[in-house]
Formats: C-alpha cells, structure tokens, sequence
C-alpha cells in the first residue's frame, strides 16, 4: 500500500480547509449565505477531485486524515481567524452575528458538503465495479455464442 502520496495530498487539503472553512463561516454571516454555500460545494468539488483518484484503502484513509485535519485544526483557525475579521469589520464597517441556529446549519452543511468526498469516492467505486462487471458479462457472452456454434462438440457436421 503506497500512502506517501494520499497523505500527501490529505495533509494539504485538511490544512488549507482548516484555514478555509472559518474564512467561509465569515462570508457566511457578513457576505452572504449563498456564496459562501457555493464556495464550500467547489471546495469539497476540488477535495473529491484529488483524493479519488486513489485506490479503496489509501483513498478512504486519506479522506478520513483529510477531514479530521480540516475538523481539528479548523477549531483552532477559526479561534484564530475569527476575533481578527470581527475586529476588522467592527473598526471598518458593521460584523454580523448569528444565531445558534445559524452557526449550527452552516457547520453542518459544511460537514454534509465535506461528507460528499466520501459519496463521490463510493461512486466512483461503484462504477468501476459496474464497468468490470459488464465487461465481464460481454465477454462470457461471447463466449456462449462462440460455442453455440461451434459444431465440433456436437459430434458431427451440420
């Protein structure tokens, strides 16, 4: 098992998510809701795009290190990143607060959109396994033509 490049690559991600996904959180409450929606669905695009090239075990694994980067090290960025743009925004212009119920819908379509790594990833295998799995079949039909006409195991000519 190669894991030196999904590590890699899950590493990367799990960082820039952890510094994006605060960075997000703030155009969500001061920008507006549906561009930072749009910017979390290209992000996780992009997350689904590099990691499921790998195969099922070092894809599944770096998909799992890269969420929990962007999970764990994002708590950390965000008690970093957002006491600096509320103190921007408050010296520049007006921050926008939201709710409980606010906070707890974007981070969970955040973690709903990152989930879909995993939905792209189990499809992409599942496709491969439907593509081998008709071309298996083609080729016993093939075969079973081939011998259908076949007169040698007959035991005679027609």
């Amino acid at each position: 098992m190669e894991l030196k490049k999904p590590m890699k690559y899950s590493i990367i991600l799990g960082l820039a998510g952890s510094v994006m996904i605060p960075l997000f959180y703030e155009a969500y409450a001061n920008i507006s809701k549906t561009f930072a929606m749009v910017l979390l669905l290209i992000w996780a695009a992009v997350c689904s795009w590099k990691l499921i090239r790998f195969p099922v075990k070092e894809g599944l694994l770096a998909i799992s290190c890269m969420l929990a980067y962007t999970g764990v090290l994002g708590i950390v960025m965000y008690v970093i990143i957002h006491p600096a743009v509320r103190g921007f925004l408050e010296k520049n212009s007006k921050y926008y607060y939201l709710t409980i119920k606010e906070e707890v819908s974007f981070f969970g379509t955040a973690i709903g959109l990152m989930c879909l790594v995993y939905v792209a990833f189990f499809a992409k295998i599942l496709l491969i396994k439907t593509v081998e799995k008709v071309n298996d079949n083609r080729e016993k039909a093939g075969q079973y033509i081939d011998n259908a006409f076949d007169s040698s195991e007959d035991g005679g000519e027609i």
